[in-house]
C-alpha cells in the first residue's frame, strides 16, 4: 500500500491498511533481541487486525479549526460512522447527524471537512508494523513511556538507507502487556504532498511543523480501536522562532457498538 496523503488546505489524509516487518540497526545485542521480539509480536497483532472481520458503528465527531484574523472559522460535524470489513473488503459509511449545532439526517454522507480528508484510521498500525512491509524500514527503541495509564515501548520506524519510502512512517507506542498499539505519531516528511506545507512555510520564512497523531484508546477482543485522531498544522518562524498554528482538525470516536450480523449487537 502506497503512502497516503495530507493536502494542506485542500483536503486529504488517507490511512489504509498497510503491511510491514523489519529489523533495527543497533549494535547492542540485548536491545536488538528485545526489538526483534517486539516487532514479531506487533506483526502478529497486525495480522490479527488484518484478518479480522469487523462490523461496528460509532459516533464520530470532527472539530475543524482554521486560524486567521479575518478568514478563520470553526466547523463541527457529527456522524454515525460504520465500518464493515469482510473478506478483506473494507466499507466505510457515514450518516451526518449534526452540522455546526444543527440537526441533520444525511445518509451516505461524505466528509465535509475543508482542510483534510482521512480514511480507515483503524488500520494505521498495519502501515508501520505488519509483516510484509517491515523489510522497508529500520527500527529502533526510542524509550519506555507511560501512555493512557499503560506501560509502553516507543518504537521508531525510518526508511532504510537509500530507499525512498512510499509508506507513512514515524513513532509507535506499543503496549508492553500485549503488544497492541496505543498511539501512532507520523513523521511529517512522510506525508504525501508535504511540499505544499513547505511552500507555505517558505512564503512566511518558516519551517513546517505538521503533527499527525492517532490514539487507539478503545479495546475489544484484543483489538484496539481509535478514540482520537488529530492533525495540527503549524509553522515556526526561522528568525523569531515563534510558532504559529494555522489549523487543527480533531476527530473523536466513542459509543462503539459491535455487530455479528446486522440485527445483533454485542455490547
Amino acid at each position: 500500500m502506497k503512502k497516503q496523503g495530507i493536502f494542506i488546505s485542500i483536503l486529504i489524509f488517507f490511512i489504509f491498511p498497510f503491511q510491514i516487518y523489519g529489523q533495527k540497526v543497533d549494535h547492542d545485542s540485548t536491545n536488538q533481541e528485545e526489538l526483534k521480539t517486539i516487532l514479531k509480536m506487533c506483526a502478529e497483532y497486525c495480522e490479527r487486525l488484518d484478518k479480522s472481520s469487523l462490523f461496528f458503528v460509532c459516533k464520530e465527531k470532527i472539530k475543524e479549526i482554521r486560524y486567521h484574523p479575518t478568514l478563520g472559522d470553526t466547523n463541527v460535524f457529527v456522524y454515525d460512522y460504520q465500518l464493515i470489513r469482510k473478506n478483506k473488503k473494507i466499507t466505510e459509511q457515514r450518516i451526518l447527524i449534526e452540522e455546526n449545532g444543527l440537526k441533520r439526517h444525511e445518509k451516505d454522507a461524505q466528509l465535509k471537512t475543508k482542510l483534510f480528508y482521512y480514511k480507515n484510521v483503524i488500520f494505521g498500525p498495519n502501515g508501520l508494523l505488519s509483516e510484509s512491509q517491515q523489510q522497508h524500514f529500520d527500527y529502533k527503541i526510542v524509550n519506555e513511556d507511560r501512555f493512557d495509564g499503560e506501560e509502553a515501548m516507543v518504537i521508531e520506524a525510518i526508511p532504510k538507507t537509500g530507499e525512498v519510502s512510499e509508506d507513512l512512517y514515524g513513532k509507535v507506542w506499543v503496549k508492553k502487556a500485549d503488544f497492541s498499539i496505543l498511539k501512532i505519531e507520523w513523521e511529517q516528511k512522510s506525508i504525501e504532498n508535504f511540499e505544499v506545507s513547505e511552500s507555505i512555510a517558505k512564503f512566511f520564512n518558516a519551517e513546517p511543523l505538521i503533527s499527525v497523531v492517532a490514539i487507539y484508546g478503545f479495546e475489544k477482543n484484543g483489538i484496539r480501536f481509535p478514540s482520537e485522531f488529530s492533525i495540527t498544522e503549524a509553522y515556526i518562524n526561522k528568525i523569531s522562532l515563534n510558532k504559529s498554528v494555522r489549523s487543527r482538525t480533531i476527530i473523536s470516536y466513542d459509543n462503539y457498538k459491535f455487530f455479528t450480523v446486522e440485527t445483533e449487537v454485542k455490547y
